[in-house]
């Protein structure tokens, strides 16, 4: 049964299970030796509209690539495998927005395709290069919460390249309980999101597909070097969630002097930023 997850000074709390957006549920559960056939049947639903055929065998890929030249940039992929016939597929979680996200997804592409093709290569027959987006913000203003993203022709509206496409999975978009939650893609998408909120596994999501997505992440078993690494993770989005909420604190705190000093009333900054009003009042005193 889900809960509120308990927050004491933006600390993240799981109730059972560890957050599957951290990063080491995120390849514990999907990156390593075991998590094949869930990654795959991410693969398959998430690309469905590019795919000729579902994959049914995937090779994970080493996650770091070097420059080719001293000033080239190191990339660290998250999840990064491919198919039987030598198709890209890269996964990856984001917690912190950012600005250039399409940039990454882009660049990320072009380097696993450019890895691909061998030094003095006379041809450019590239491999199909797939990124998967898992963001745990909102990327625009848009409604959707999955979006999928390709080359189109303008005119014909049709898609022209099915060997570069991208989906985006916006998590605090996507707004369904574990009851209404019916197909896979729902369903995974809920994990995304809500796994760290739940006390047990919810009654319809008995598939075994979904077996190691609650048995590698429950905390109470979690030993050695498992132990560690999630505890790390832990530590990691603590520690960068307060030091947002300092920002945005900060951000607030200079919006409002900038207020009163142009002679807003209390009661109207404390509506516009959000703060207190005795604070606001404070501020005003000090500033004084």
């Amino acid at each position: 049964m889900p809960r509120k997850a308990v927050v004491i000074a933006s600390k993240l709390e799981p109730v059972r299970f560890a957050p599957f957006f951290i990063d080491w549920t995120f390849k514990s559960v999907l990156g390593k030796t075991g998590g094949e056939s869930l990654l795959m049947t991410i693969i398959n639903d998430f690309l469905a509209r590019v795919l000729p055929q579902p994959i049914k065998k995937i090779k994970y890929l080493p996650t770091e690539l070097l420059g080719t030249t001293p000033k080239s940039k190191k990339v660290i992929f998250d999840i990064l495998c491919e198919d039987s016939v030598g198709d890209k597929y890269l996964i990856e979680m984001q917690n912190a927005k950012l600005k250039t996200a399409d940039g990454r997804a882009r660049f990320y592409i072009a380097r696993i395709q450019s890895e691909s093709l061998d030094s003095g290569a006379k041809s450019y027959r590239l491999p199909s290069s797939f990124f998967i987006g898992i963001l745990n913000y909102k990327r625009n203003d848009s409604k959707f919460y999955f979006t999928e993203e390709g080359w189109y022709n303008l005119q014909t509206k049709e898609l022209t390249n099915k060997k570069e496409f991208k989906v985006f999975i916006e998590l605090p978009k996507f707004n369904k309980q574990a009851s209404m939650c019916r197909s896979f893609r729902d369903k995974i998408i809920f994990l995304f999101k809500n796994l760290h909120l739940l006390e047990e596994r919810p009654i319809n999501f008995k598939e075994k597909i979904f077996d190691r997505a609650f048995s590698v992440t429950e905390i109470s078993k979690l030993k050695g070097d498992d132990l560690k690494a999630f505890r790390y993770s832990m530590r990691y989005v603590d520690e960068r969630q307060l030091a947002i909420d300092c920002a945005v604190e900060e951000a607030k705190l200079d919006d409002a002097k900038t207020m009163l000093a142009d002679g807003l009333e209390p009661r109207l900054v404390a509506r516009y930023t959000k703060l207190p009003i005795n604070q606001i009042k404070a501020i005003r005193v000090r500033s004084a």
